[in-house]
């Protein structure tokens, strides 16, 4: 597995690491850089690994990190990927207390959903 920027998320200030754990051991990840619009954050990438997955864990870890990082918000989720589309409107949702409706986004030839929310009234 290579991923070029990796190095960035220990030495760019603005990028930030997450290992998360349950009972002490490993979870999962979230590479979190900085977004398109001034002061606000990107989910660049966030995994669990499958045995704690769909038992709530993906959301609690989603919602740590938007305390840990309150502002706005932009989580991009391929359109072909239909579970996680579902995942993170459920999560963003949950954590806001509103319905998280996705615009439509255009990258490098492929189609994005993106939801667009601010997490720092919940801190």
């Amino acid at each position: 597995f290579v991923y070029p920027h990796l190095p960035l998320y220990w030495s760019d200030p603005g990028r930030h690491p997450f290992l998360a754990t349950v009972d002490g051991k490993l979870a999962g990840f979230v590479l979190v850089k900085p977004g398109s619009q001034a002061s606000s954050h990107d989910m660049a990438e966030f995994f669990v690994l499958r045995r704690y997955r769909r038992r709530g864990v993906g959301s609690r870890i989603a919602h740590e990190v938007w305390v840990r990082l309150p502002g706005r918000w932009e989580v991009r989720v391929m359109e072909a990927n239909a579970a996680a589309q579902r995942f993170w409107a459920r999560a963003i949702a949950s954590f806001t207390g509103s319905p998280a409706v996705p615009g439509r986004i255009e990258r490098d030839g492929e189609w994005w959903q993106l939801f667009s929310f601010d997490s720092s009234s919940r801190t």
